[in-house]
């Protein structure tokens, strides 16, 4: 296979763009030629960035019409913010400032405002921000300017409440609130708590200086029992008032978090000197049992069983659940997610499970009536239930459908328009700071659509081209059911080639790279891991060495061709570790062999749909779930044979007896 490095594509590609620019200069092309018009607004950039204000001038004047002026008048305004005249801002924010630079522009000038002290400028061009500055400088301006005083201080109290420090910008605004004594001890007491509670002592020390002396000794007792809470709880002797109980139960709950029973033995110590709440019971039940479920207590299952019903939440019911699962207690799991709150989330695998605990407990009619319910979905969970019961999976694909006049009406809006230029363009000149730029618009534009102009946008991108874009959008939209846009068949012969070269399944391919990537060929993760198949260098270069790969530079890795052939290669290897299992060796590309191996050797008795739902890590967990429910939908997509979701684990020896004893678990599907 040809491979040709990236950073030499990407110089010839803009060597030929440079130069179909340069002839453009000698035809007369008319103005609202696209061509022309993109060559123009690259001069105006190119200018710009050269200073060049008169020839930058020149080409802006017949750009005006261009889908990316506004991008021109903000870069100008913003190299220019303490120079232009307000008006010329305030009219830019006026008529683009719905757009990523339009509100990147407001910010910038906001914060350069507030600096200068211009309150009532900033009151007029000031929308609701996410920064906690520009939320403190807002409450200050509305101070300065005389706004609504209640407003206020219900705005500043907000700011005030939290566990941890405020930025410089609050500071004015807290001085007002201490000087009209609207900070009483009460609220002082409130947010040394919260302090307490995301352990910032040092922050609970600048609150505690503003108390009373007798009152701070308290605070000083809370942190001792913070920083040593197993010698505090054994000497601690106070009388029972709120603040002595808030102090015994944070200690309680950091012994709880590394010893778990000698937490419990002062927790029912305390309960009988005490006159604890209701709900600091309720809450502290709650974590000890957590705590024991984190420190593998063998009774954990049943503190966890034990905690009241008001003070359950999703951490509760997911670890008891999985707790039940390794015991295989299917008493307690259909108890258990019959508790689950409604959740849209987590419904099909509340009835899955359901289905699983009444077929095990011999309830066949109601455990049938659930797999043909849940079957109907096409879900991971859904082909799960399919496969118990022997039905087909349900595709259930539905085009997204719009008007031509509801495209229209969405190609008005300047985030949208500006988002497809700036793809444009970097398809053209190769530009990484097009795509970004285009990407930051789309992100803007879905934040502020409905749900069907999302689903609407997602079909366009779709159109384009811009798969990823695509890919995003419709899930922004809730709509799931459009698989030509979900799951695109793209960079088919790269990913045929690599998947034959490795003789692994093309299809399964497909799902790690829609999984890994969505298809962007560009991207960096947090950790490090670059392109299509989001290799990490290290493990880049390894598999290099190993096929006999050159690599000149790490960047390489992101080469479409040189990434699928890295890529597959190592799911080859993952297979080849696992003897052929494909849900093993999913894990293994997500969380490296070692895990895998250990978690296998660990859980490897269990049935195999029990142990993808023990996956310590939520992650992976996730991961092979919609890696295997991918593949089954690029099955589909590429026409190949109908087979069940590959999740199944190769029974061993040492399991021999344990399975033959339990024959009504029949869930290990054939890898």
């Amino acid at each position: 296979m040809k491979q040709l490095c990236l950073s030499h594509y990407k110089m010839i590609r803009g060597l030929l763009y440079s130069i179909m620019l340069m002839c453009l200069c000698h035809f007369n092309v008319q103005a609202n030629d696209p061509t022309q018009l993109r060559w123009q607004f690259q001069q105006a950039i190119d200018a710009l960035k050269a200073k060049d204000l008169e020839n930058f001038q020149q080409y802006s004047v017949n750009l005006q019409d261009y889908p990316l002026y506004y991008y021109l008048r903000y870069q100008y305004l913003q190299s220019r913010l303490k120079q232009v005249d307000s008006y010329e801002i305030q009219a830019f924010l006026e008529q683009y400032g719905k757009s990523h630079f339009g509100e990147l522009l407001r910010r910038n000038w906001l914060k350069q405002l507030a600096h200068k002290g211009d309150w009532a400028t900033f009151m007029q061009v000031y929308t609701p921000q996410k920064s906690t500055r520009l939320q403190c400088n807002y409450v200050q301006a509305r101070m300065v300017t005389g706004q609504d005083t209640h407003a206020i201080l219900l705005e500043a109290e907000k700011l005030w409440l939290v566990g941890k420090s405020q930025p410089k910008a609050c500071n004015p605004v807290f001085e007002y609130l201490y000087q009209q004594r609207l900070i009483n001890d009460k609220l002082l007491w409130e947010r040394i708590g919260l302090a307490m509670k995301k352990g910032r002592l040092s922050l609970a020390n600048a609150l505690a200086k503003r108390l009373e002396p007798t009152e701070q000794t308290w605070v000083t007792r809370w942190q001792t029992m913070h920083k040593k809470p197993k010698k505090m709880l054994a000497e601690f002797n106070e009388p029972d008032w709120p603040i002595t109980r808030k102090i015994v139960l944070h200690g309680i709950k950091k012994l709880a978090k590394k010893q778990f029973e000698q937490a419990r033995d002062y927790w029912n110590s305390f309960q009988n000197r005490y006159m604890f709440s209701n709900e600091q019971i309720g809450e502290m039940q709650r974590d000890l049992a957590l705590a024991s479920a984190k420190q593998d207590h063998p009774n954990a299952l049943e503190w966890l069983s034990a905690v009241d019903q008001e003070f359950l939440n999703d951490k509760v019911n997911q670890i008891r659940f999985k707790l039940a699962l390794r015991e295989k207690n299917w008493q307690a799991i259909t108890q258990f997610t019959a508790e689950w709150p409604d959740n849209k989330r987590t419904r099909l695998q509340q009835r899955y499970w359901q289905a699983r605990a009444f077929e095990q407990t011999e309830k066949y009619t109601q455990a049938q009536q659930i797999y043909r319910e849940v079957a109907n979905e096409r879900d991971y969970y859904g082909f799960l239930a399919a496969d118990r019961i022997g039905a087909v999976y349900k595709m259930q694909h539905h085009p997204i459908i719009f008007t031509p006049a509801e495209k229209v009406n969405l190609m008005k809006k300047l985030s949208i328009n500006a988002a497809r230029e700036f793809y444009h363009l970097n398809q053209i000149s190769g530009k990484h700071e097009w795509l970004a730029n285009g990407r930051r618009e789309w992100q803007y534009t879905l934040k502020h659509l409905p749900a069907h102009e999302k689903a609407i946008a997602a079909a366009l991108a779709h159109r384009w081209g811009w798969h990823d874009r695509a890919i995003i959008a419709a899930s922004k939209a809730g709509y799931y059911d459009d698989l030509d846009v979900r799951f695109p068949l793209l960079f088919q012969e790269q990913l045929t080639v690599g998947a034959k070269s490795q003789n692994i399944d093309l299809a399964w391919v497909y799902g790690i790279v829609r999984q890994e990537s969505a298809f962007m060929v560009d991207i960096r993760s947090s950790a490090g891991a670059l392109g299509l198949m989001q290799l990490m260098p290290a493990t880049g270069r390894y598999v290099a060495k190993k096929i006999g790969l050159k690599l000149k530079k790490t960047r390489d890795i992101l080469n479409v061709d040189i990434n699928v052939s890295l890529g597959t290669a190592y799911l080859r290897q993952m297979l080849d570790k696992f003897d052929g299992n494909h849900m093993l060796a999913t894990a293994a590309y997500n969380a490296g062999p070692h895990r895998a191996i250990r978690w296998e050797a660990k859980d490897g008795c269990l049935p195999a749909d029990i142990w993808v739902e023990l996956i310590p890590f939520k992650e992976t967990r996730n991961y092979v779930r919609r890696v295997l429910f991918y593949t089954r939908i690029f099955e589909s997509r590429l026409g190949q044979p109908s087979r069940p979701i590959r999740v199944a684990l190769a029974p061993k020896e040492a399991c021999t007896l344990n399975y033959s004893s339990q024959t009504k678990d029949n869930s290990q599907t054939p890898g």
